[in-house]
């Protein structure tokens, strides 16, 4: 990343976010190095992106103001606008499906990534999903995952009685926080996913046949657990939580706490039919985050391009 400016370190504020698309792209090692010339220009930009030929995904801390607004303007449109902006560097626009994921704005003294990385992957989310033995490039249709609701359906839809609601992180995220009656696949590491989701089915403790609820840290995860569900299990109906647990917590945070209360609210339990801003949240605990603070382990990838701070 280009350094910043000494003076200005402790007085700046950093955007969290977080994007992803699943795209097919053929060249994914031209678009990690066109990414790298591209961002390293940013002052003050830190973080990771993968690039696969499935697609991209990327998680920053960047600056506040002009460096935000570079990092956004280098993932949009290639073409440039007639605003004088310098338009995308890649041949599609990462956010035509979705629109990034903003988490919290942070201090300086925040810890979040140590410095810019772009590497290639051969997913940019790994599964290890055997698909009955066929050859490893099979894969299943990304674009048919089920329903997205945004979190003030989620919210809704999460009070009805007996729902089959899962949540595919890792145990050790689950652990430091849920939504409440969320089932939890327990599972070690994501590849872990598919086994516990077939043998659910078989046992019939989960019924393809009834809306399933999923849900993960920013959405990238249900993307394939959707198509899973959807593809290879039979199910009709799967509704996932738009961006996720962070979205989630944006919306109740733009809702200053009046929509689903904090979480820790011992409301929590009332009656289904108070009014919603009466009820306690259905999120309980922390979400687990992966920056500075909680790693995830990396594999040995070591076709990269990094930049140190």
């Amino acid at each position: 990343m280009k350094p910043l400016p000494k003076d200005d370190v402790e007085e700046l504020q950093f955007q969290l976010l977080s994007f992803y698309r699943f795209i097919p792209i053929s060249q994914p090692d031209n678009v990690r190095d066109t990414l790298f010339e591209r961002l390293k220009t940013i002052i003050g930009l830190r973080g990771t992106v993968y690039v696969a030929k499935e697609g991209i995904n990327a998680q920053f801390a960047v600056p506040v103001g002009e460096p935000l607004k570079e990092l956004l303007e280098a993932f949009g449109k290639e073409n440039a606008e007639d605003d004088g902006s310098a338009g995308g560097c890649l041949p599609f626009d990462t956010f035509e499906k979705n629109v990034p994921n903003m988490g919290n704005v942070v201090g300086s003294d925040t810890p979040t990534f140590d410095r810019l990385i772009v590497r290639t992957r051969n997913y940019i989310l790994r599964d290890n999903m055997n698909l009955n033995g066929e050859d490893e490039d099979s894969t299943l249709d990304w674009s048919d995952t089920g329903m997205e609701l945004n979190p003030s359906e989620w919210d809704e839809q999460l009070r009805r009685p007996n729902i089959q609601l899962l949540d595919c992180r890792n145990a050790y995220e689950s652990d430091q926080g849920s939504f409440v009656s969320a089932k939890p696949l327990n599972t070690q590491t994501f590849s872990d996913t598919w086994s516990i989701l077939d043998s659910q089915v078989e046992s019939q403790s989960l019924d393809p046949s009834e809306p399933v609820y999923i849900f993960c840290t920013g959405g990238i995860r249900c993307v394939k657990v959707g198509a899973y569900l959807r593809q290879r299990l039979g199910f009709d109906d799967v509704r996932t939580l738009k961006h996720g647990i962070i979205g989630f917590e944006r919306w109740k945070d733009d809702n200053d706490g009046s929509i689903a209360g904090s979480a820790n609210d011992s409301s929590f339990g009332n009656d289904a039919n108070n009014q919603q801003g009466e009820r306690g949240s259905l999120w309980i605990g922390e979400n687990f985050l992966f920056d500075k603070r909680r790693f995830t382990k990396e594999d040995n990838d070591s076709d990269n391009k990094t930049s140190d701070s």
